[in-house]
Parts: structure tokens; C-alpha cells; sequence
């Protein structure tokens, strides 16, 4: 295993050891950590996977170069199937549906009995299993031809794989749009919005292209890349990462006008706690470094080619994803103030350590480029001039 491995392992159990701490002291609180991390971080691989699939049906020329490293970050879901283990094992601590209905409010409980036949524990354990098998099962599958084509590049595989990708991006969009209100939108029962979803989806897509672009630079910087790979590639790759910025503020926007426009309190409800108090300044916050700042930035040609300029906005953008995600998620989970900060911090070492570990594990050996791939010349030689 790489230094790299190592340390993100023992990240991992700095952090499990201090949640499990917080699940002895305060349990609701530590489980709604979880799952806020959880949501984010998971985001990061279900991006890539859709970006791997989106690649494959446009042809995308220019992406070949960069599909290895996009398919190794896909290669951390089996590991994500394994951490929602805990947020099973909490439903009845995150989810106010849950239960014998004494949590809810007098006006909330038959609203909850109306959806009764879907909103049960089992029903969402079983939900749950079906959405990572599809997206284990997609994954794996198009990695694993991708690996072999290295070592046989034949043109059926090819075909395959752009068969795989048009079928596995109708069921990755229903299968994401499902988890999304199953785990995130269920936190307020009463509420919901028909495009949460597509919102989380733009959120997942932002947070993948930033990952891949702190990757690549990385990759760039130990050589593990070739030459050819430089700023004509970081260009497109900022370019699609500005389409999805501004994919993300126009969702949210859309339904932020939608709803509060249409004067209905028991829907206006989610984002009147949200735009209370430090919630609001939350909110500000994430407008900005989730479209503003990086709007802005992105608008500069020299900043779309620069390996470190790209590299900031990646972390940046990653690091506002994660708040993005607590905005929208924990002002209906059990929130607690006081120390649930720590709380907030080791579900994040916790999470992400061990998906870059099963990164790191997963990766190793693999060839860094696609090189069975017949496109990959006119990749490597890609140009935006």
C-alpha cells in the first residue's frame, strides 16, 4: 500500500474512534454527522460514475486521457455500500417517519400515514440495496472493460461499453434521484420537491469534476501522467466544471422560486428554517464559494490552465460541497450545538479516509492511462486552440 493508503487509513480510525465516542454522548447527533458526510463524500463517486457514462455516449475525444482516473474514483462505491451500514443501523434516530409517529407533529401524522407504504424501514432497506447494486454493478462492469481493453482493444468491447453507459444513465438518474429523497429529503417528511434530485445530482457532478481536476494535478505533479496531458485538457475539464456550477445555481434557484413564489406554507416551511439565523449566513456562504467565486474564476482563460489555480478551486469547491450538503441536510436532522462540530469533523476524517484508502488500494497497479483505447492518440494530442 502507498504512504498515501497508510495515512488515510489511520485518518479513518482517528475518526471512527472519535464518532464512536459521540454515538456513546449525544447518538442523534453523531448520526446526523454521518449522514451529512456521508452525502457528500458519496456524491463524489456517483459524479464520476455519471461522467465516465456521459463520456462514453458524447464520444467525448478529450476525455479518454482523464477516463482512468475518473473510473478509480468510481471504484470507491463498493466501499460506500459498506458505510451506509451505520446509517441504516440510525434510522430511527434520523428520521422522524420512523417509529410510532410520537416524534411527529400533530399536523405531520397523516401526512406520515398517507405514505406509510413507502416511508418504512424495510421498504427503505431494501430501496437502498437495489440503488448500490445498480450502481456497483454499472461501475464495475465499465471498469472492468476499460481494464481490459488495456489488454485487448477490441471494438466490441467499445460497443459494450457505449451500450452499458445508455441504459446505466436511466437507471443511475432514477436510482440517484430515489436515494437522494429516501436519505435527504425524508429528513422532513411533510416536504418535497420534484426536482431534489436533479439538485442533488448537480451538486454530485460538481463535486466529481472537482475531485478529478485535484487528481489530475496531483497525478501531473508525480509524473504518474504524461506531458501531453496539460493545459488543453485542465481547459476542457474547467469548462465542464463551470457548466455544472451553473447547472447547480439554476436548479436551485428553479426550485427556490417555485416553491416560495407559490405561497404554501407547508412548503415554504423548508426554506423559511434556512433562511433564519446562521443557516442564512450558511446559505450565503455556500452561494458564494459554490457559484460566485468559482463562476468568476472560471471566466479567466489563464485560470482554466494553470495547474495550481485549477487545484485550489478543486479543494475549494469540494470543501463547499460538503457544506452545501449540511445546509440542505442538518437543520432538519438532530442537530445540537456545543461540541457537534467535532462530531461533524471526525464523520468527515471517517468517510473520506477510508474512501481514499479504498482508492489508493483499488488503483494500485492499474495503468494510468486507458491504453487499449483507439482514441486515446487524438486524446493525448487534444487542443483547444
Amino acid at each position: 500500500m502507498t504512504r498515501g493508503g497508510r495515512i488515510s487509513i489511520a485518518v479513518a480510525v482517528a475518526g471512527a474512534v472519535v464518532l464512536a465516542i459521540g454515538f456513546v454522548l449525544d447518538a442523534p447527533r453523531a448520526a446526523a454527522a454521518y449522514l451529512v458526510a456521508y452525502g457528500a463524500l458519496l456524491g463524489v463517486a456517483l459524479g464520476a460514475l455519471a461522467l465516465v457514462m456521459i463520456a462514453r455516449v458524447t464520444a467525448a475525444n478529450w476525455f479518454v486521457a482523464l477516463r482512468r482516473q475518473a473510473e478509480q474514483i468510481t471504484a470507491t462505491l463498493p466501499a460506500f455500500a459498506v458505510l451506509f451500514l451505520p446509517v441504516l443501523l440510525t434510522t430511527r434516530l434520523l428520521y422522524v417517519w420512523t417509529g410510532d409517529g410520537s416524534r411527529l407533529a400533530p399536523g405531520l401524522r397523516d401526512v406520515v400515514r398517507a405514505k406509510a407504504a413507502y416511508l418504512n424501514v424495510p421498504f427503505f432497506t431494501v430501496r437502498a440495496v437495489i440503488y448500490f447494486a445498480v450502481w456497483i454493478a454499472v461501475a464495475e462492469m465499465l471498469r472492468r472493460a476499460s481494464l481490459r481493453q488495456d489488454r485487448d482493444p477490441s471494438p466490441r468491447l467499445a460497443r459494450r461499453m457505449y451500450a452499458l453507459s445508455a441504459g446505466g444513465l436511466v437507471a443511475f438518474a432514477l436510482t440517484t434521484s430515489f436515494a437522494a429523497f429516501d436519505w435527504f429529503m425524508s429528513l422532513s417528511p411533510g416536504w418535497y420537491s420534484t426536482v431534489y434530485g436533479v439538485d442533488y445530482f448537480a451538486g454530485a457532478m460538481v463535486a466529481a469534476l472537482a475531485a478529478l481536476t485535484v487528481v489530475v494535478a496531483i497525478e501531473r505533479r508525480s509524473n504518474a501522467l504524461p506531458s501531453e496531458i496539460g493545459a488543453d485538457h485542465l481547459h476542457a475539464l474547467a469548462k465542464l466544471l463551470l457548466t455544472f456550477v451553473l447547472f447547480w445555481v439554476y436548479i436551485g434557484f428553479s426550485q427556490l422560486i417555485v416553491i416560495w413564489s407559490a405561497e404554501i406554507p407547508a412548503e415554504r416551511v423548508w426554506y423559511a428554517v434556512r433562511m433564519r439565523a446562521g443557516w442564512r449566513v450558511l446559505g450565503g456562504v455556500v452561494l458564494f464559494g459554490h457559484f460566485v467565486l468559482p463562476f468568476l474564476a472560471l471566466l479567466v482563460r489563464a485560470i482554466k490552465r494553470s495547474v495550481a489555480a485549477m487545484s485550489v478551486i478543486g479543494i475549494g469547491l469540494l470543501l463547499v460541497h460538503y457544506l452545501d450538503m449540511y445546509w440542505i441536510a442538518m437543520p432538519d436532522a438532530p442537530y445540537h450545538g456545543g461540541w457537534g462540530f467535532v462530531l461533524d469533523v471526525a464523520a468527515v476524517l471517517f468517510v473520506g479516509g477510508a474512501a481514499v484508502a479504498t482508492w489508493s488500494m483499488r488503483r494500485a497497479g492499474e495503468p494510468s492511462l486507458a491504453v487499449g483505447d483507439p482514441r486515446l492518440a487524438a486524446s493525448l494530442h487534444y487542443s483547444t486552440e
